[in-house]
């Protein structure tokens, strides 16, 4: 498989420029807008729910002062402890959705790829016990490393092997990494079903997913923290079936230029 980067000296037209430029733009937008929504949820919930939870405590001491019967105080006391369970649990999710829209910013170091992507493989096997993820090295040049977060790194191929995994069920997942001229390359390609081609444009936008189960957040974000990290990561339909990400990092010591391509393609 070719995972030839940018020939040196040649520069992408401003035709494609333009709507690369724009789909980038567009994907930060939305996942700004999701953190916004997210921010205004967690705080309409945290304030009744910090009410709930300082009541509920309230009240245990009391009736811990006011029953007498051990019995009854712990029958009573079980039900607080429950309504303090719950309440706690919703400001984790909340708190969960804040950390989820806001990656913050990465801490670009020299990083190994492969073992990020190895990392992830090993997560997600654990994951779907039955996934069978194919891990292929371009060893004739060599993987070197890249400039990049390395949790993020581990956290973006953790979406998309999960993507892959939940809709390959026990069919093979392709992973193939190689090198550029200016960059690094992952492939990971599913077995599933596919995505329709205008379904297609919609995969990186907040809270969208072809799945019930999931969250709609994973891809958005993997996106942004790519391009964060000077990356690209698209994805494309598969003639036989299935879709293909592909996600590009720049090599340590080189500059992003050629790795700015995200979204569908």
């Amino acid at each position: 498989m070719s995972c030839s980067g940018t020939k040196r000296g040649r520069k992408p037209s401003k035709a494609k420029e333009k709507p690369k430029a724009e789909m980038e733009t567009v994907a930060a937008e939305r996942l700004e807008a999701a953190g916004r929504l997210a921010g205004w949820i967690a705080h309409q919930i945290n304030n009744p729910l910090g009410a709930i939870s300082g009541n509920a405590q309230l009240l245990a001491r009391r009736l811990q002062r006011d029953i007498g019967d051990p019995d009854t105080l712990r029958v009573y006391l079980g039900y607080l402890e429950a309504i303090q369970s719950h309440t706690e649990r919703c400001a984790r999710i909340t708190g969960e959705a804040l950390n989820f829209t806001r990656p913050g910013d990465p801490e670009l170091r020299k990083v190994d790829l492969s073992e990020a992507v190895m990392e992830a493989a090993d997560l997600v096997r654990y994951a779907y016990p039955n996934s069978r993820i194919m891990l292929a090295l371009d060893n004739e040049r060599g993987i070197p490393e890249v400039k990049a977060d390395r949790e993020w790194l581990t956290r973006v191929a953790f979406e998309i092997l999960s993507n892959a995994a939940a809709v390959s069920e026990d069919r093979p997942i392709s992973v193939h990494i190689c090198a550029g001229l200016s960059d690094v390359r992952v492939r990971i390609s599913d077995s599933g079903p596919g995505i329709a081609e205008d379904v297609l444009p919609r995969v990186f936008d907040p809270f969208f997913s072809t799945r019930d189960e999931a969250r709609g957040m994973g891809l958005t974000v993997s996106l942004e923290m790519t391009r964060k990290m000077g990356g690209s990561l698209k994805v494309e339909r598969k003639k036989e079936g299935g879709c293909t990400f592909t996600a590009a990092f720049p090599l340590w010591g080189q500059r992003a230029s050629d790795c700015t391509d995200s979204g569908s393609g």
